[in-house]
């Protein structure tokens, strides 16, 4: 992986200080770094890389503003912050207008993600989640002891936060379900 000097130098915009906010908005500021490589560009177009190099590091919070943004940037360049075939660019930007767990790499039927995990070896749990209850596109929320917290994810990333009780889903079909067992501290996203 790239070290921070290796980010692009762009005129007017500090990718230094932006790798930094993708840490704090819990995103992984070496997988950012990475997608950036290489790229030169305007400052406006590199802005427009930036947002979609941010989700793609785990962003979760700037999903709809770094698709728009993706729509703007040249196929060659999209594919490359992306790390995708420049043949699947309009697939998955098709894909994530149905699906945010879209990924035109991933084989049908794969797992999409692994969440949580024991606290004793560095996960987010101290006991087995229990009780998921979808809450719309990608949002769940599961009981960790006495506590209810929420998932929400995408193909690139999950945030965990507290959550209130289960509501009822909002919005759309289901293209992903969430799956707990208990005799394990992982939930575990899978294609519904």
């Amino acid at each position: 992986m790239p070290t921070p000097a290796e980010l692009p130098a762009v005129p007017g915009l500090d990718l230094a200080i932006s790798a930094d906010n993708v840490a704090r908005f819990g995103g992984d500021p070496m997988r950012y770094r990475h997608a950036l490589r290489g790229i030169s560009a305007a400052r406006d177009v590199m802005f427009n890389v930036a947002a979609v190099a941010a989700w793609r590091a785990g962003v979760l919070g700037i999903r709809d503003a770094a698709l728009s943004r993706l729509q703007l940037l040249p196929v060659d360049l999209a594919a490359s912050v992306l790390g995708l075939p420049v043949d699947a660019v309009v697939p998955f930007t098709d894909g994530q207008a149905l699906d945010r767990f879209y990924w035109p790499l991933r084989p049908p039927g794969q797992l999409i993600a692994r969440i949580g995990g024991f606290t004793g070896l560095g996960g987010r749990w101290d006991q087995p989640p229990t009780d998921p209850a979808p809450c719309g596109p990608g949002r769940w929320t599961v009981n960790v002891g006495a506590q209810r917290r929420q998932i929400d994810a995408d193909v690139f990333g999950h945030v965990i936060s507290d959550a209130a009780a289960p509501g009822p889903q909002t919005g759309g079909p289901a293209t992903a379900q969430l799956v707990v067992r208990p005799t394990s501290y992982l939930a575990e996203i899978w294609p519904a």
